[in-house]
């Protein structure tokens, strides 16, 4: 009988703190989603998290969004998750290079690596000097602490990604948030003003071009495209539950018409919003990358399509999209048109890419292996270009000529075979499920955008562009795999 007592008691009690650690572990989850949508909200408007201030700001609260959500970590650590080979591989290759560019600032590496700029300073000022391989530290110390904020906070997003209604949650809070930047822009620009000029109080370089919390027109038509990308998703889920597509036209038509006046009206708008802000930004590259980006996800979904008729929606969907934003953009991208027509020209003030680039080249040529330091493009610019300009040139306007010269070719090529990896896993995901397919064809669809846009400009290396990306890709992973494969039972409650 004492025996049966103290079971009990000791059942109960461990019932108790089984329960306590459940709620500790759902309120640590939603504390970590909610500091996940702020810094959505927030990463954009101090001009794209590019400050000093504003990016260490960022690094800060990635860590504490990442201290939030550890309990609920550790409390579920013993559920099996089931992590792709293909992740992890990509996650090492990371590693590697993340690795590699700490060597990059370091002192102790072998004498011979260190970058040949190191000797000619001891000779100059005929004194001692610590070298390294980066030809200045402290710049590829600082680019290196923002990469390991993106790869944790995309590592965190994949986590929390991998239940549906995260995943769901964090779509709208990036297409929210781009559609009110989006309004933003377009009243700043309305107002002959700008985010430039209302917090450094210095005139936009871009005149009435949308240019959102940015300096960069580029950099805020690459953040909208990205948010448009995940509005486009969420109106194609939202779409492929009311609208019925196997019961004939006259029957598609009608559930059609019915869910653009309802439930689907408020992300038909946001969509148009985006557009209309994407168009005014007056960013080419922007523009096609995020066109490019909207193909790559019809495409994906037409090779996913397991029907035929399914498939024929699909095509006649996606033209009669693309139709639509041809007009639009025919009606409302004037100043875009003129600059299409000149978008072979590579000479004048305005075009000084081949400039930047032959600098670029040059580097790497001299320092193919070791790199001259990730993030020193500004740096070693002066030391090979061959004209100068009366411009601040901290930028290559390609991000593989810059990341190569940075990193070395070896280290480059390993992060962008990493970030490939990721995106085929997308895909795979995408072909492996049944339901729920649109994030990672998102995600598909985000590296693809980025990876265009980055050989003309360098918005990945803008915060707020790297982050909304690193979260659309790490959700896109998340739900690569079926809830089942990792889903945690004791979670369900907040389904």
């Amino acid at each position: 009988m004492r025996r049966s007592l103290e079971s009990a008691r000791n059942g109960s009690g461990s019932g108790l703190l089984q329960s306590t650690l459940t709620i500790i572990g759902i309120y640590s989850e939603r504390a970590a989603m909610l500091m996940l949508i702020a810094i959505i909200a927030w990463v954009q408007f101090p001009l794209g998290s590019n400050r000093t201030w504003s990016w260490s700001l960022l690094v800060l609260l990635i860590a504490l969004n990442w201290v939030v959500w550890i309990p609920a970590y550790l409390i579920h650590s013993q559920m099996p998750t089931k992590r792709s080979q293909r992740v992890s591989l990509a996650a090492a290759l990371l590693g590697v290079v993340l690795l590699w560019a700490w060597l990059q600032c370091v002192s102790f590496t072998p004498a011979p690596w260190h970058n040949p700029i190191w000797r000619v300073t001891v000779s100059g000022l005929h004194q001692t000097a610590v070298g390294a391989i980066s030809i200045n530290p402290a710049v590829t110390e600082t680019e290196l602490m923002k990469l390991i904020s993106y790869v944790v906070l995309g590592g965190l997003a994949m986590r929390l990604g991998a239940r549906h209604k995260n995943a769901h949650t964090l779509f709208v809070a990036v297409a929210a948030v781009g559609v009110a930047y989006a309004i933003y822009g377009i009243t700043l620009s309305a107002l002959d003003t700008s985010q430039f000029t209302i917090l450094e109080n210095m005139i936009s370089p871009y005149g009435k071009a949308v240019s959102g919390g940015f300096v960069s027109k580029n950099s805020f038509a690459t953040f909208t495209g990205l948010a448009l990308l995940a509005c486009s998703a969420l109106l194609a889920e939202q779409g492929h539950q009311e609208v019925i597509t196997l019961r004939g036209w006259r029957t598609h038509v009608q559930t059609l018409g019915q869910f653009a006046a309802g439930s689907g009206a408020i992300w038909i708008i946001g969509f148009l919003i985006l557009f209309a802000a994407l168009v005014a930004s007056d960013s080419r590259a922007g523009f096609v990358a995020t066109l490019v980006g909207l193909l790559a996800m019809l495409v994906l979904s037409a090779i996913v399509s397991t029907s035929r008729r399914r498939l024929k929606w699909t095509l006649v969907g996606g033209t009669s999209t693309a139709f639509a934003l041809l007009i639009l953009f025919l009606v409302s991208g004037q100043n875009m048109q003129l600059r299409f027509e000149t978008l072979i020209e590579t000479q004048g003030a305005g075009e000084l890419r081949p400039l930047m680039w032959g600098a670029a080249t040059r580097a790497i040529r001299d320092n193919p292996i070791l790199g001259t330091g990730l993030g020193t493009y500004g740096n070693a610019y002066y030391l090979y270009a061959r004209s100068f300009v009366p411009f601040v040139v901290d930028r290559a306007h390609n991000d593989y000529l810059e990341f190569a010269m940075g990193l070395g070719i070896p280290a480059a090529s390993l992060w962008i075979l990493a970030l490939f990896i990721l995106t085929v896993e997308c895909a795979l995901g995408a072909a492996r499920r049944r339901r729920r397919r649109t994030y990672s064809m998102t995600a598909v669809g985000a590296s693809v955008l980025v990876g265009f846009h980055s050989a003309f400009d360098f918005s990945l290396q803008m915060p707020a562009v790297a982050v909304i990306y690193a979260i659309l890709l790490g959700v896109g992973l998340g739900q690569a795999r079926s809830q089942g494969s990792g889903a945690n039972p004791s979670m369900k409650s907040l389904e």
